[in-house]
């Protein structure tokens, strides 16, 4: 028993430093007040679709809209094989900076997010690529944000930050929660100089570091993973040019999922990357998270035979809790939705959980994206 409780204050210390080093990097991380820029570079905004038609109307009216010059940005759609309107919708927006470009006019063997944007960048006119998707919301100073960092900080790479709408479900909140966590952590480390998170939603590099390691070549035969993958790429290319953007105007929303099949498959997607990541530290990181909340469960089952094992677990829901809501108060400050941080407590219990039948999954399971089955 005492090698049991040593044990497992030995996590907890871990764990305590492991969000505190989250925390840090999140508080250091200044927020940037610029929009304007004198030096107007030209900039490309790749957008893959497949099968959007309902969305992809409001996103090319939110590009038309843009604050940065209409003759300093282009907007590629790179379509992948849709089999709805998604095309005309396109075609009859009329924007004269809008071409659309067909996947399967590329003669790529391969089909899927990374095979698009890759023959999109191939074709790029701006010296700096944008990265977005077709159900995200953005706003008008959006470009002009990142373009502002961007001559002023000159990084190979910037990563943007990413919401939810608002959703009054229980549901919902308990996504959003999860989801403002998983920006912040990655917003954090990326200012720390740990490069593991990022979003294709609210992507930006230059067309020359992308060439420079060679696009997605090596990893292009996974279905996902076109943001963090890329991103991993051109850390050991360029290290320390990789900066986070932490800025409202610069903030793409996005919808979170309706129903709980949808959810499963889309974290099943996003779970499944970490198989192929180089950087051993991640996978150490995410597998010792993964260890901590299912020792928490596992103590507690263990408790009902031996009643020492339940105080250890309960010691350490209670100190996860503790340190999750400083972080994630932190980021939900932030982005403004402090206000859901009261159902903080039940959602924890599912997120435990949620991250115990999740990672496995994510391992060793299949999803669905986009009509196609991995």
């Amino acid at each position: 028993m005492l090698f049991i409780t040593i044990g497992t204050i030995l996590l907890i210390a871990g764990y305590v430093s492991l969000v505190a080093f989250f925390l840090y990097g999140w508080w250091k991380l200044k927020e940037f007040n610029g929009t304007a820029t004198k030096k107007h570079v030209f900039i490309t905004v790749i957008v893959p679709v497949r099968n959007e038609e309902k969305n992809i109307v409001h996103l090319l009216r939110d590009l038309k809209e843009q604050t940065y010059p209409a003759d300093k940005y282009e907007v590629i759609i790179v379509d992948d094989h849709s089999t709805d309107q998604t095309t005309q919708k396109v075609m009859q927006a009329k924007m004269d900076n809008v071409r659309i470009i067909s996947l399967g006019d590329a003669g790529t063997v391969r089909m899927n997010k990374k095979a698009g944007i890759q023959h999109a960048v191939s074709s790029a006119k701006g010296e700096l690529i944008i990265t977005t998707d077709a159900d995200c919301h953005v706003g008008n100073k959006w470009i002009s944000t990142i373009a502002a960092y961007y001559t002023e900080h000159e990084p190979v790479m910037i990563a943007g930050l990413v919401n939810y709408f608002p959703d009054a479900t229980f549901f919902g909140k308990f996504q959003t929660l999860d989801f403002l966590s998983l920006v912040g952590i990655g917003a954090a480390c990326i200012q720390n100089g740990f490069y593991n998170l990022c979003n294709g939603a609210n992507l930006a590099y230059t067309k020359a570091a992308f060439e420079a390691v060679n696009g997605y070549e090596g990893v292009d035969h996974i279905p996902s993973g076109d943001d963090m993958m890329l991103m991993h790429k051109m850390a050991r290319k360029f290290p320390g040019k990789i900066a986070s953007l932490k800025n409202k105007d610069s903030i793409v929303y996005t919808h979170t999922e309706t129903d709980v099949v949808s959810f499963w498959h889309q974290r099943v997607r996003w779970t499944s990357k970490s198989t192929h990541y180089e950087d051993k530290r991640i996978t150490l990181i995410l597998s010792f998270a993964y260890l901590f909340n299912l020792l928490i469960v596992f103590n507690m089952v263990i408790g009902f035979f031996v009643p020492g094992m339940l105080k250890l677990s309960m010691w350490m829901f209670l100190v996860k809790i503790c340190i999750d809501t400083l972080f994630t108060y932190a980021v939900s400050r932030f982005f403004r939705r402090e206000n859901i941080l009261w159902l903080f407590l039940p959602i924890q219990a599912l997120h435990v959980l949620y991250i115990i039948i999740i990672a496995p999954a994510g391992v060793f399971g299949k999803y669905q994206w986009k009509g196609r089955r991995h």
